[in-house]
């Protein structure tokens, strides 16, 4: 059984699945309206966030289905992989940003500067010569892992759809999925329990707010 092969198909699906979810959202926000800043200001900026969030994760999925579909030497691999775990960085810091601004930790008008701290974490590590295995325990302790201390410590009461079981559980499963790599770990089996779980991890998280955005 060639476990590439079928990896590759499921990681395909991941990225169907991610990239309809941001248009299903960016319809729902700039297209139909059905959301606005003024009536449903948390919960606007709660997919917005989510938009770029799947966007990400699908271009993350598309590098690793190119990585190992085209003919590349092992440099260029090594460059695809290294590139793919600090992309990794975003869409949880992302999260993270957003859950800050719900809480009122940093303010709408000035969450942009936040932004900042995981480019300059991305532009140092990408100078280093650390082995990508360091670069998945940094991503895990300083991304991940606190992306889902916020959900589950949040007090805020006026977003307890983040706080659902849904969304916790579809992020650990992104996350695990992202980071238990065949690459890294050299376990063939991963090439289709990666994507799997991926794909479980977007399904949670979009059935989370699945029925608020087509009542």
């Amino acid at each position: 059984m060639d476990f590439v092969f079928i990896g590759v198909i499921l990681f395909l699906v991941n990225v169907v699945l991610s990239i309809s979810i941001a248009l299903i959202i960016i319809n729902k926000l700039y297209i139909s309206k059905k959301f606005s800043k003024e009536k449903d200001f948390h919960f606007y900026n709660d997919l917005f966030s989510w938009e770029i969030f799947f966007f990400i994760i699908a271009i993350e999925n598309l590098m690793k289905i190119f990585s190992v579909s085209l003919p590349i030497d092992i440099i260029t691999y090594d460059f695809l992989l290294r590139a793919r775990i600090l992309l990794l960085f975003f869409p949880f810091w992302n999260k993270i940003i957003h859950l800050e601004k719900v809480m009122n930790k940093i303010t709408y008008e000035r969450h942009y500067f936040a932004g900042i701290i995981p480019l300059i974490i991305i532009l140092i590590l990408s100078f280093t010569g650390l082995p990508n295995i360091i670069l998945l325990c940094i991503l895990t302790i300083t991304s991940f892992i606190p992306y889902l201390l916020f959900l589950k410590f949040l007090k805020n009461t006026g977003i307890a759809k983040q706080k659902s079981l849904k969304v916790i559980s579809g992020v650990i499963f992104i996350g695990l999925g992202s980071i238990l790599r065949p690459e890294i770990f050299l376990i063939n089996l991963m090439n289709i329990t990666s994507p799997i779980i991926l794909i479980i991890g977007t399904m949670l998280i979009f059935d989370s707010f699945r029925k608020e955005i087509y009542v």
